[in-house]
């Protein structure tokens, strides 16, 4: 269990190092000294150090994952990205972004590493069965599930990449499920993959 910090932080630089955004700063420094802490014993402040340094890459994936987004659909607002670490949720890292225009809002979300990607792929995996709204598209070379309920004027649409990553963009006060479909056009699916080190479809 011990090693287990260790493990996580070292993972997180690997992919922060592969993706591009690994440069010369403090994170290498802070999980030596994590390594030192931990090697004579004083978890406190290997703790301290570790989390630190998954901070610091959380917050620059988190940047670099934002730039993969949806831009505004014309005529909506974009509020800037938001990044937010799932520690509390079993571990992984959330970017969303939330626009508005009028009466409608749409909140586009990337969840990368965390048991929510599972969840959302079980469902996924169900298709048009989860939903009597649901129904399976094609977006680029992806698969996507589209939920709408007209009556409401409210739906999802989610993008389900392996095992790593869910797309998910859900939209309230919509006059048709189509602007799900157009805002999810947006993603930039392939890279992303890329950045998680996922194949191309």
């Amino acid at each position: 269990m011990r090693g287990l910090a260790l493990s996580v932080c070292f993972g997180a630089a690997l992919l922060a190092a592969s993706s591009g955004v690994l440069a010369a700063d403090s994170v290498p420094t802070r999980i030596e000294a994590g390594r030192a802490a931990h090697a004579r014993g004083d978890l406190a402040r290997a703790a301290a150090e570790l989390e630190a340094a998954l901070a610091e890459l959380h917050a620059r994936l988190g940047r670099l994952l934002a730039e993969f987004m949806p831009s505004a659909p014309p005529g909506w607002q974009a509020e800037a990205a938001e990044t937010m670490p799932l520690s509390g949720s079993g571990g992984g890292l959330a970017v969303t972004r939330a626009y508005s225009m009028a009466d409608g809002s749409l909140n586009a979300s990337l969840i990368i590493d965390s048991p929510a990607v599972a969840a959302a792929a079980g469902q996924f995996a169900a298709g048009p069965s989860s939903s009597p709204n649901a129904k399976r598209i094609r977006l680029g070379n992806e698969d996507a599930l589209l939920r709408w309920d007209a009556a409401n004027q409210a739906g999802e649409i989610t993008i389900v990449l392996g095992s790593r990553a869910v797309l998910q963009i859900d939209g309230d006060g919509l006059a048709t499920g189509e602007l799900l479909v157009e805002a999810a056009r947006g993603w930039n699916v392939p890279a992303i993959r890329k950045i998680l080190g996922l194949g191309a479809t």
